[in-house]
Order: C-alpha cells, then sequence, then structure tokens
C-alpha cells in the first residue's frame, strides 16, 4: 500500500506538471560509489562479541560493496508567490547497496541469467514555500541545516546518505541583518494502515518538536553568529525510540562563523539536556551531554588550502543515570575510516547499520591541506583521536557503536589511533566528477579491549574506493 501511495504521488506530480503547463525544473544527483575495507575487524583474533568490547563477530576479515544514491529534486513554481520543492530517492537512507534487491528464480525451471532487480521510490520531501511581505514560510516535509551540520544537517551533498527531516510549519523573519526561524513539526505519528501495530491516531504515540533560531548575519562583514534552542517531546506509547517512555529533550545550540580575505573559522557548541527514556538502552535515563566542533581554513595561494579541524563529543561512562554521550550527525565525518561505519554491521547486518555511525566519545585534531590545478583537486589529512571514556576494571561501561552496557573484565586504553588520508576529484566536465581515495587507520589500543581478560592482537585498517557523481 506505501509503494503505491508513493507512486501516485510522483505520478500526480508528473500529470499535473504536464497538464497544467506549471514552470517546472528537474534537478537532482546520482553518485555510484565502489570500496574496499580491508581488515575491518581490526583483528584476526577469534573473540567473542557477545562480550561486548570491541570485538567484531568472526566472519569475514575484508569487505567489498558498491552502492548508488539517487536524488531526484523537481521543483514547480506555482505562482509568484509558491514554489514547490521535493526529493525523491531510491532505497533506504538514501541508498541502495549494488545487488541488494536482485531477485531470481530459484525453482529450478528458470534463465539462471534472468534475475532482475528493482527499489522502492521515496518520497524525502514535498513542501512548499510561500513568499510574503513579512515573512518566507515553509510548510510540508522538508529538511533543516544548521550551524556546521554538526547536528542538524539537511544531507545537501551528493554523498549525503542522511538527512534531519522535520514535518510541520518553519516561518523565516528578517530585519536587516537580524532573523529570526520559528518552528514546529511532527517527528512521528503512527502508521494507521489496518493491521499495523505502530498505535493508533489519538495523539498518545506522536512525537514532535518546537524550535526557534535567533542570529545576526552581516555578509559584508562575513560573520555570522546564532543560538538555537529547541525541544522535542515523546509522548509514552511513541515507538520512534522506545515504547512505554515518554521523552522531552532540549538542545541548546550555539554557531560563530567568521572569515577574513583569506581565513575562516566556524565553532559550534551543541548541548542536550532532559529526559531520553530508554532511547540509549541504558533504562530510563535522563540526558546531559555537549560537542564542540571547530573548523578552519586558510588560503595560502590560488591552488594551496590547508586547515585545521578538531572536536570533542561527549561519551558516556555507563555508571551513572544520567546518559552523557554526544552523537554527532552521521552526515558529519572527518575521515575515510575512523567514525565512517559502523563495523560491526559488515558481519552482523540484521543488528547494525553499516552507514549509522557517528562521531560519539571522542577528542580528535586534524590538519588537511587541498592542491587544486585545473580539473583536479588533490587532499591530504592527518587525524589524531583519542576516547573521552573507556572501561574500566570491575565497573560498568557504554559500548558506543553497539549500544550496550556491560561490567567490564578489565581495563581499556583511550588510544584511538592515527589516520592518514589521501584523495583526489577530477572535474571531467561541469556535471560530472570522479572522485578516489586511500585511507589508512593506524589503529590504537582503544580496540584492543574484547572485555574476555586478554586483549585482542591488532591490525591496521586501509579503505580504499572510487565515486562518480553526476550533478542535473
Amino acid at each position: 500500500m506505501r509503494k503505491q501511495n508513493k507512486l501516485i504521488a510522483v505520478l500526480m506530480i508528473l500529470i499535473s506538471g504536464n497538464t497544467f503547463a506549471v514552470p517546472a525544473d528537474w534537478k537532482g544527483s546520482l553518485s555510484f560509489d565502489t570500496n574496499l575495507i580491508q581488515d575491518f575487524r581490526r583483528t584476526g583474533d577469534d573473540c567473542d562479541p557477545s562480550q561486548n568490547g570491541e570485538c567484531i563477530k568472526p566472519e569475514e576479515n575484508n569487505a567489498r560493496f558498491q552502492s548508488l544514491i539517487l536524488k531526484l529534486q523537481p521543483e514547480i513554481i506555482v505562482n509568484d508567490g509558491v514554489t514547490i520543492f521535493s526529493e525523491l530517492s531510491t532505497g533506504s537512507v538514501r541508498t541502495t547497496n549494488l545487488g541488494s534487491s536482485t531477485e531470481a528464480d530459484n525453482n529450478g525451471g528458470g534463465s539462471y541469467y534472468a534475475q532482475t532487480t528493482s527499489s522502492s521510490l521515496n518520497i524525502n520531501q514535498i513542501y512548499a514555500e510561500l513568499y510574503a511581505d513579512t515573512a518566507l514560510y515553509r510548510v510540508g516535509r522538508f529538511a533543516k541545516n544548521y550551524g556546521l551540520g554538526a547536528v542538524i544537517n539537511d544531507g545537501s551533498e551528493a554523498t549525503d546518505r542522511f538527512f534531519s527531516g522535520y514535518e510541520g510549519i518553519e516561518m523565516n523573519l528578517k530585519l536587516g541583518s537580524f532573523f529570526l526561524t520559528p518552528m514546529y513539526a511532527k517527528i512521528y505519528s503512527p502508521d494507521t494502515t489496518v493491521g499495523s501495530a505502530d498505535g493508533n491516531p489519538n495523539g498518545g504515540y506522536d512525537a514532535y518538536e518546537m524550535n526557534v533560531i535567533a542570529g545576526y548575519d552581516n555578509p559584508n562583514q562575513a560573520l555570522k553568529f546564532s543560538v538555537l534552542y529547541s525541544v522535542r517531546e515523546v509522548e509514552t506509547k511513541s515507538q520512534l525510540y522506545s515504547a512505554g517512555e515518554s521523552q522531552n529533550v532540549t538542545l541548546i545550540d550555539v554557531f560563530l562563523s567568521k572569515s577574513w580575505e583569506r581565513l575562516k573559522v566556524g565553532l559550534e557548541v551543541p548541548m542536550v539536556s532532559g529526559t531520553v527514556g530508554d532511547a540509549y538502552g541504558t533504562g530510563d535515563a535522563d540526558f546531559d551531554a555537549n560537542a564542540y566542533i571547530f573548523e578552519s581554513e586558510y588560503e595560502l595561494s590560488a591552488k594551496w588550502k590547508v586547515g585545521i579541524n578538531g572536536g570533542y563529543a561527549k561519551g558516556d561512562d555507563g555508571s551513572t543515570d544520567s546518559f552523557e554521550a554526544f552523537y554527532l550527525h552521521p552526515n558529519y565525518q572527518v575521515a575515510e575510516v575512523m567514525y565512517r561505519y559502523n563495523y560491526h554491521g559488515f558481519n552482523d547486518a540484521n543488528s547494525y547499520n553499516i552507514y549509522r555511525s557517528s562521531i560519539v566519545n571522542s577528542t580528535y585534531a586534524q590538519f588537511f591541506a587541498h592542491y587544486t590545478s585545473g580539473e583536479w583537486t588533490w587532499k591530504m589529512a592527518l587525524l589524531w583521536a583519542k576516547a573521552n571514556q573507556t572501561a574500566k576494571d570491575g565497573e560498568e561501561f557504554y559500548n558506543h557503536s553497539k549500544g550496550t552496557t556491560t561490567v567490564a573484565n578489565g581495563d581499556q586504553s583511550d588510544d584511538l589511533g592515527y589516520e592518514a588520508d589521501l584523495s583526489f576529484d577530477y572535474q571531467w566536465n561541469p556535471s560530472v566528477k570522479f572522485s578516489g581515495f586511500l585511507g589508512y587507520h593506524a589503529v590504537g589500543d582503544y580496540y584492543a579491549f574484547s572485555n574476555e581478560g586478554d586483549d585482542l592482537s591488532l591490525n591496521n585498517v586501509m579503505s580504499s574506493g572510487f565515486r562518480l557523481n553526476v550533478n542535473f
């Protein structure tokens, strides 16, 4: 039924555009990637992942996978005061892993080469922008971005798989260099299809959010400062995070950016508090977490850019009633190996999604340099990181990649290791870009913790791959 509704909605958009000759602009992106990760288990030892240490289920040590990301973003201009925007994509989290939707005749009577593949088409966004003398209004299902995108990220890059989605109304008021953006949105409401177990449409299963952004934006001074204040409420019966527990979480996010002739700096400081229930598998807990994200870039010449990025994302120690870990947005990544994937998912896809991985429980610093010549851009980066919370013998600890709390059978190092990345972009033409990358993670002793009494022997991880992005 859901697939039929989605197809009907797409057909209605296409038919209405042709019937009434409404001006429409089709744009979007298509990305393909192929990846190879060697020694993603970080060890060759046979270990027990049920002990909730850093052991990844023994099966394969190397991973090979390919994916495509399709984003169709048609815009329909209704009149001078109304424009409809939308985004369509295939697969879950905007992604289809190549080969994951293949079907074949297994009854012995069909052609061996007659396999077929297909994917559903999802309406990620569809909203109207209403232009008035006093404000700009957005109504419908839309994505939102704030600051550096470390927490609220609209997934605007071609390779972004996730986005911060809302369904509601947003108003953008601007007076000179000052702006105010209040929003009310429904985050979750149960599926009311007959036979669905998600809940009843009586409001007791809902999750919703109210937020406001107040700030100052002066393009002449290249200065921007803003504060986001957000309250998210989840009703007791909601299935979004965990059933049977209400949640009330407040996010305060401070953002500052400033540019000079050659230097750009940005700082984002998000802080969350409230009651989070059992959303992180720790029982009914209070939420008390924060992070500090810093970015900088300096233009040495027309060809060279260098910069330093750094961050601190709090971790949870597993021993208090407060949940203190701060997970940054999965789109916000600083490396090709560390933080990029949930590596448990390569050998246990039933429990973990490889793409749902965030920077958390880390203090990191990165130096990068970019060199551009003609159609080529070469990117080099060095990253260092350490864990903020580690397991201590005889005490409870929280495994941030598995979402579990266990008593430790030993002490854990805080050394996450170092990473060196080298990549290139080749702009074949204005719409087509080829990219390649090589990442090498010198694995730190943090990952040797097995919680089985003996440490794991460690192998360094190497990741490589190619990407093709087509923008239209």
